[in-house]
């Protein structure tokens, strides 16, 4: 089995099998015994033929027969008694007993072994051939004999006595008892059939109607036993299927489960699957003891004084194979192979056991002493139950009661499993468990003996008084009443018995139950009164932390909880206080860091719930919580809004959480709600005017990194501008200024607004400020800062920009476009409005390679009177209270208009048309311009 180290969802596989093979077999075998029909008897093949017809004297030889029996009667051999051998032999037919009586002298001794039927017992008397009376012996057809009658069963109601000799059933002869069962048996059940019996040398003909089976009472005691077996079996075999032990162990339990689980006989013609059942079973006896032994080598601890010996191991699976074998074939050198085989298997273990006991662990003997014990005590119960049950009979049907205290074994098993924590188990029977199981079994024995208590009425001797009434009169008569009247009489004083059992057994039942209660803490609270409290408390506790403290301390008392848990948390980001009952602080602390941000993510997710049990959770959060004793969960939430959790441990009676327990802790949690959020709306307060004096601050210093003033170049006229549309903003535009005579104009859009695009604005802006003086082109600085803002730009945040390096002396232009909006260039010469578009990505979008190769350069060269403006999509995009957009074709117009005018005059026209067009709008997006005229 050391295979299955590695494997041990295969041997999980393989033992579900074969365990649920085993209980399917015993469930086929089980209907098949309980529903065929039955005569309510036990017979045997008769041991003789020749019958005993009249009695005549004979001295004892050695009899089973009381010594009182043998001197009362007179004839010694009596009428119906079978003579079983004459002088130590057998014979088979009258005939040749006759011819051996012919061959004697009359006063020769005869020696006779017989069977007595009355009295089941085997009797042996010393006569001579002249006592013999004329007749007295008598040969009679092949019989069974009637061992045992069921009380009020089919053959006790049909007047069947025990060592009746049944001669023929329904007018068919046989040859032996098998052969009469299954004429028995293709009766059917409910209908007579004649029983012809012999008795007292008469033949009677007696009508039995058939009944079914069924199960007995002693079956089912052994089937709950089997049951016990199978089920430590299939629980250590599935749950822990990596431990050899365990595996061991389990295999056994599993093994001697069958037998337990196949306690009824055999019925006839029992088909196929039913038939290898039992075979099975035969097997799974002896084998089921010889795994027992080898797992008494592993269990409760490794023994190598018995595992290095190798015959230890094999001599037990050697000696269950041979009583198997034998058992089988029907060998038969020492009795019945089976029991022969398991004295064989108890003698070796109380060899092994003498044997090797010096060289046995402490700790094995300590963890071992309830297994022995509960195996010697079910021992000796099992054998006191046989003898006073059994007495003597040969009926399977009460094995089930001198079984049932095996079922100590498993529970053993179990206990020392769970004392030990043995395979890694914890068994421990908490307080809930104990009192659960307290209560049911006071209430089984309560109800067991009201029942009982009912039974026993009728059979009560009620000295009732003859009275009559007469009128308005009642009347003490001496005569008998009626037989109607005192019948009904009767009944009436039942009724009130009935009645005050009743009373008195609820009365007993309460004031135990009520006991048990108060030793288990089970007595109920008053939860409106605890309401009150928790609202007086919310009410005068302005602080975050008095106010989780009070919260948990009133929880722990008023529930009786062992522990209890408190967390409250702002925006649904972050744990802000932390309060708990029942922790060390140092280890709560360390909790609240390992679940925190995990526990808010899962919290969402329960959004529907009010509550949650901490199965709910993913894995690695519900060990912790597990861990630390936390059994349910409710978040606190406000108008949708989580803003805390309470986190409930069990109650210190280990009992569930009742229906009036959820909605008080429903109510404290909608409680804690409205408290939270005020606490938190008086924080927010005080957090928004330190926010908003900090966020004015941020807008004066990014407007002062703007330029603050327009660099002097001959021959062009520029003015810009950057209006946020928050307190702070993406865009920005930047003049860098190398040359007396040349300048930059950078203009850029930081994907989304407010603080986060105000940071990468800076953040662009500087990098773009120090690659400028390396002298670079506006497609060098583009493709250089684009190397340096991959790393440093979130995933999903770009830039985009357009530069244009201006050249006075030549009146040149070199322009680059980073995926931006064009560059509008109105043509004095012409009078035209072009829209200049070179190919470019965004900054921070693609790798250098693609960058620079989709980024392009154009140059051209300008006129005096030329205006160039560059511009952001908050121009371009600008809604109006109707959602229009501004659009490009209002821009352009709007330049053509003021192109005569100076660049600050075109910048201010612009700016004032798109808040004309806006009106009272808020403003969507941060809006900048730049305008360059060549003067």
């Amino acid at each position: 089995m050391k295979y299955f180290n590695d494997h041990p969802i295969l041997f999980r596989v393989l033992f579900l099998a074969a365990a649920i093979l085993f209980l399917l077999l015993a469930v086929m075998s089980l209907h098949h015994s309980a529903s065929f029909q039955t005569d309510e008897n036990l017979f045997v093949t008769s041991p003789s033929r020749l019958y005993v017809a009249k009695s005549f004297p004979a001295q004892p030889v050695k009899t089973q027969a009381r010594e009182e029996e043998a001197l009362a009667a007179l004839d010694s051999v009596l009428a119906g008694d079978l003579i079983v051998l004459v002088n130590r032999q057998e014979y088979d037919s009258l005939s040749q007993v006759q011819r051996l009586l012919a061959k004697l002298a009359p006063e020769a001794p005869l020696e006779l072994y017989l069977t007595r039927p009355k009295t089941n017992r085997k009797m042996a008397f010393r006569s001579s051939k002249s006592a013999l009376p004329e007749g007295c012996l008598r040969e009679i057809p092949a019989s069974v004999l009637i061992k045992e009658i069921y009380k009020d069963g089919a053959s006790d109601r049909a007047g069947m006595l025990v060592g009746d000799l049944v001669l023929r059933i329904n007018g068919q002869k046989f040859r032996d008892s098998g052969e009469a069962d299954r004429i028995m048996r293709r009766a059917e059940a409910g209908r007579a059939i004649a029983y012809e019996v012999l008795r007292d040398n008469r033949v009677l003909t007696l009508r039995v109607n058939l009944a079914r089976l069924g199960a007995s009472l002693a079956a089912f005691l052994g089937i709950l036993v089997g049951l016990s077996f199978w089920g430590l079996a299939l629980f250590l075999g599935v749950s822990r299927p990596q431990i050899h032990a365990a595996r061991i162990l389990a295999a056994a339990l599993l093994v001697l489960s069958f037998p337990l689980l196949m306690l009824l006989p055999r019925a006839p013609n029992p088909g196929f699957m039913v038939e290898l059942a039992h075979t099975l079973k035969l097997l799974c006896l002896p084998l089921g003891f010889a795994v027992m032994l080898h797992s008494h080598a592993y269990f409760p601890k490794e023994r190598p004084e018995l595992l290095r010996r190798k015959w230890i191991m094999a001599t037990p699976y050697l000696i269950a194979g041979l009583a198997f074998v034998f058992s089988f074939v029907r060998v038969r050198p020492f009795g019945e192979p089976l029991i022969f085989g398991l004295l064989a298997l108890g003698l070796f273990a109380l060899f092994v056991h003498v044997r090797f006991r010096a060289q046995c662990a402490v700790d094995y003997k300590k963890q071992n002493r309830v297994l022995k014990w509960a195996g010697l005590t079910a021992s000796a119960l099992s054998l006191v139950l046989a003898l006073a049950v059994m007495r003597g009979a040969q009926d399977a049907s009460r094995v089930g009661f001198f079984l049932f205290p095996l079922v100590l074994i498993p529970l053993a098993y179990l206990y020392t499993i769970g004392r030990y924590r043995i395979f890694d188990m914890s068994l421990r029977l908490g307080l809930n468990a104990q009192y659960l199981a307290i209560s049911w079994f006071w209430g089984l024995l309560l109800f067991g003996g009201f029942v009982s208590s009912l039974f026993l009425l009728p059979g009560l001797p009620l000295a009732i008084p003859n009275f009559r009434l007469s009128g308005s009169y009642l009347e003490i008569v001496d005569d008998p009443l009626p037989l109607e009247q005192r019948l009904g009489a009767e009944k009436i004083v039942l009724m009130i018995f009935a009645i005050g059992l009743v009373y008195l057994y609820r009365r007993f039942h309460r004031t135990v139950q009520d006991f048990l209660s108060r030793k288990f803490h089970r007595a109920g609270y008053d939860y409106r009164r605890a309401v009150n409290e928790l609202s007086e408390l919310m009410a005068t506790q302005l602080s975050m932390l008095d106010l989780a403290k009070g919260i948990s301390r009133k929880l722990a008392e008023h529930i009786q909880l062992k522990r209890v848990g408190v967390l409250f948390f702002r925006d649904q980001k972050e744990c802000c206080c932390q309060q708990a009952y029942g922790f060390d602080q140092e280890e709560w602390k360390e909790f609240c860091i390992t679940i925190d941000q995990q526990l808010i993510e899962t919290l969402q997710k329960f959004r529907s719930e009010s509550r949650f049990s901490t199965e709910y959770l993913p894995p690695d959060l519900k060990e912790q919580f597990q861990r630390h004793g936390f059994a349910q969960i409710l978040p606190i939430r406000f108008k949708e809004k989580l803003v805390g959790v309470l986190m409930i441990g069990e109650k210190l009676s280990e009992a569930g959480f009742q229906q009036e327990d959820l909605h008080y802790l429903t109510a404290v949690a909608k409680q804690a709600s409205l408290a939270i959020e005020n606490a938190f709306l008086y924080e927010e307060l005080a957090e928004q005017e330190r926010m908003k004096h900090e966020l004015a601050i941020a807008r004066r210093i990014q407007l002062a990194s703007l330029p603050q003033t327009t660099p002097r170049i001959s021959g062009l006229d520029i003015a810009g501008i950057s209006i946020p549309a928050l307190e702070v903003g993406g865009d920005y535009f930047d003049y860098l200024n190398g040359k007396p005579d040349q300048i930059t104009v950078i203009v850029g859009d930081v994907s989304g607004k407010g603080t986060s695009a105000a940071l990468y604005m800076s953040k662009v802006q500087g990098i773009l400020r120090s690659l400028h003086d390396f002298g670079l082109s506006p497609r060098e600085l583009f493709v250089r800062a684009n190397h340096l803002l991959r790393e440093a730009l979130d995933r999903n945040s770009f830039v985009t920009s357009i530069g244009a390096c201006f050249d006075a002396s030549t009146k040149r232009l070199r322009l680059a476009r980073a995926g931006h909006l064009p560059l509008y260039h109105y043509q004095a010469r012409t009078g035209r409005i072009d829209k200049l578009t070179p190919k470019g990505l965004g900054l921070g979008l693609d790798d250098d390679r693609l960058f620079a190769a989709e980024l392009e350069e154009r140059s051209l060269s300008y006129e005096t009177g030329d205006v160039f403006l560059f511009v952001t999509d908050g121009v371009t995009e600008a809604q109006s209270e109707h959602g229009g957009e501004f659009g490009e074709e209002s821009l352009t117009e709007i330049l053509g208009k003021s192109v005569g005018e100076p660049a600050d005059c075109i910048r201010d026209r612009v700016v004032h048309a798109v808040k004309s067009f806006v009106n009272n709008e808020h403003q969507h997006d941060d809006l900048t311009l730049v305008v360059v005229k060549a003067v």
